[in-house]
């Protein structure tokens, strides 16, 4: 039997359900963050998956003298906690990672990793590795990733991971699709991305979407919302930024994606509805941020880390978590 005090911790974020959208004279919706326990260190270039009922983050960088991490860390939304998990054995930034529910791992792609705390003498992670979320026991797979890259993505569906974007060696993005079976440790090569692009994304009903984006050649942001269909195996432009984003986080929960945080404009957060194709700006009090995470669990949006370019350099990255309630915007509440 769970303990009353747990309950309470679960049912005061839960209770963030009450009111946390207002209609404005401009129908613009405002909703309202709830500070949740913090990270147990500031952490940004982390990246983060949920199994649905806890959320996960990934090594990153701790910001300021705090160095780079190898932890993975669990945050329990029930029990409002963070605990580690598993230690990746070497230190790693700006990686993908995907959650699998039929193999019960998190799978780690690319992302500069190395022994050292310098990441100037750290070099792109090759391989492959897998964290049992039960265990915490963390191993290296037996099969090089045909497009590792640091700042890419990583999208799990059917138990299968589609990885795409971000730059290689020389700073260059690339625009390769591949999937990857964690069962078989077969990667098969898809049609590429219409750009070259750091892009963050989420997957609705087997389309991946993707919002905005970086070309570290060009020095260039992205406006242009990405649909790629995974059964179909093509790509196509969905839809138009109402600005520049990059450095941007983005979590789904049936048909609608948030995206909160950007580059140039930390203070954004919005949702795209992929059934009517229309991207819509909200008004909220989160916390600026950049290269930040996030996650819904439960109809709760999550998001946590990241950096901010309106603090001093050695307190930039950020610790926090903040939580809202989206089920006003949800036609159903299967989160990815």
């Amino acid at each position: 039997m769970k303990s009353i005090k747990t309950l309470c911790l679960f049912a005061a974020i839960a209770g963030l359900s009450y009111n946390p959208v207002s209609a404005q004279s401009t129908s613009v919706p405002t909703v309202t963050f709830q500070n949740v326990s913090n990270l147990p260190y500031p952490l940004t270039w982390t990246s983060s998956v949920t199994d649905g009922n806890n959320i996960y983050t990934v090594a990153g960088y701790k910001g300021g003298r705090g160095g780079y991490s190898s932890d993975v860390l669990k945050y329990s939304p029930e029990t409002n906690s963070w605990t580690k998990i598993a230690d990746m054995g070497g230190n790693k930034v700006q990686s993908a990672t995907a959650y699998v529910p039929a193999t019960g791992k998190i799978y780690v792609f690319g992302g500069i990793g190395g022994v050292s705390n310098d990441i100037r003498t750290s070099q792109i992670f090759q391989g492959v590795q897998s964290v049992d979320i039960k265990t915490g026991e963390v191993k290296n797979l037996e099969v090089l990733n045909p497009m590792a890259s640091t700042y890419g993505s990583a999208i799990e569906w059917q138990n299968k991971i589609y990885l795409f974007g971000g730059s290689r060696e020389g700073k260059r993005s690339i625009n390769s699709v591949y999937e990857f079976d964690p069962l078989t440790l077969k990667f098969t090569q898809l049609a590429n991305m219409p750009e070259y692009l750091q892009a963050a994304g989420a997957v609705v009903n087997g389309v991946i979407y993707t919002f905005g984006g970086y070309d570290t050649f060009l020095k260039h942001q992205g406006t242009n919302i990405y649909a790629y269909d995974i059964k179909a195996n093509t790509w196509k432009t969905v839809g138009k930024l109402p600005e520049f984003m990059s450095a941007n986080s983005v979590a789904a929960s049936g048909s609608v994606i948030f995206v909160a945080g950007s580059y140039d404009d930390e203070d954004l957060l919005g949702y795209f509805d992929t059934d009517s194709g229309k991207f819509t700006k909200l008004k909220s009090n989160m916390e600026p941020r950049r290269a930040a995470s996030s996650a819904i669990v439960n109809n709760m949006l999550f998001v946590f880390g990241g950096s901010t370019r309106f603090k001093a350099f050695n307190v930039s990255t950020l610790a926090t978590v903040q939580a809202t309630n989206i089920t006003p915007f949800l036609k159903n509440s299967t989160s990815r």
